[in-house]
C-alpha cells in the first residue's frame, strides 16, 4: 500500500492520471437512474479521486463520502464539488484501514472505480472485511477492474473467478459484463469490467 500511495502521489503531482476524466459508468448509472434504482442513501466512493463520482451522487440527492490517500487528488475534488453545491464528505484514508479514519456508520452504496484491482492480496482482504463491516443489509457494491494477465506497470487486475471466491459468501455477484462508457488511448482501457456486487 505504501507503494502505491507513493506512486499514486507522483502522479497527481506531475499531472499524469489517465484514470480522470471518463464519463459515468453506464452501470452506475442504471443503480442511480435507471427504471429500478436504488433508493437514496448514503454512498461510499472508494479512491474517489478528484471526486467526479462524488459529486454525480451527491447531486442524485445521495449522502456521499469520497475517500482517497492521496490528499491533492481530495484537494482538487473539493473544489471541484463546489461549483456543483454537491455535499460531499472528502476523507483521506486507506480502503484497507478504512476504521481508523472516522469511516462510521454503515452505507448502501459502494462505488470503486479502479482501486481493488490494483492491491495485493493481503489489501484485498483487508478491504473486503473494511466494506463488508461498513456495509448495509442489501448494500451494493459496483466494482471497475481491468482484467489479469496485462504486460507492463499498471494495476494487476482481477478476473471474474477471483471476484466470486473473494467475495463469496458475504457478496454475490449480480451483474458483470463490459463497461462500454470506459474508452482510451491504450487498448487495455476497452477492457474494463463492471461487477455489480450484493451484500448477502
Amino acid at each position: 500500500m505504501d507503494l502505491q500511495r507513493l506512486f499514486f502521489g507522483i502522479m497527481y503531482r506531475v499531472g499524469f492520471t489517465p484514470w480522470e476524466g471518463h464519463p459515468v459508468p453506464a452501470r452506475l448509472g442504471e443503480l442511480v437512474e435507471g427504471p429500478g434504482a436504488l433508493p437514496k442513501g448514503r454512498a461510499l466512493d472508494i479512491g474517489c479521486g478528484t471526486g467526479d463520482t462524488s459529486v454525480f451522487l451527491a447531486q442524485r440527492g445521495w449522502d456521499v463520502t469520497g475517500v482517497d490517500f492521496v490528499e491533492k487528488a481530495l484537494a482538487r475534488a473539493r473544489a471541484k464539488s463546489e461549483p456543483h453545491r454537491a455535499r460531499v464528505r472528502f476523507v483521506r484514508a486507506d480502503v484497507t484501514r478504512l476504521h481508523e479514519s472516522c469511516i462510521e456508520g454503515t452505507f448502501a452504496l459502494f462505488v470503486d472505480n479502479g482501486c481493488f484491482h490494483g492491491l495485493a492480496d493481503d489489501g484485498r482482504d483487508a478491504y473486503l472485511r473494511e466494506v463488508s463491516q461498513l456495509s448495509s443489509p442489501d448494500a451494493r457494491l459496483l466494482l471497475m477492474a481491468f482484467p489479469t494477465g496485462a504486460r507492463g506497470p499498471g494495476p494487476r487486475g482481477i478476473d471474474p473467478p477471483e471476484v466470486e471466491r473473494r467475495f463469496s459468501p458475504a457478496w454475490r455477484v449480480v451483474a458483470s459484463g463490459p463497461e462500454p462508457t470506459v474508452s482510451g488511448k491504450h487498448p487495455r482501457w476497452s477492457s474494463i469490467r463492471f461487477y455489480d456486487l450484493c451484500r448477502t
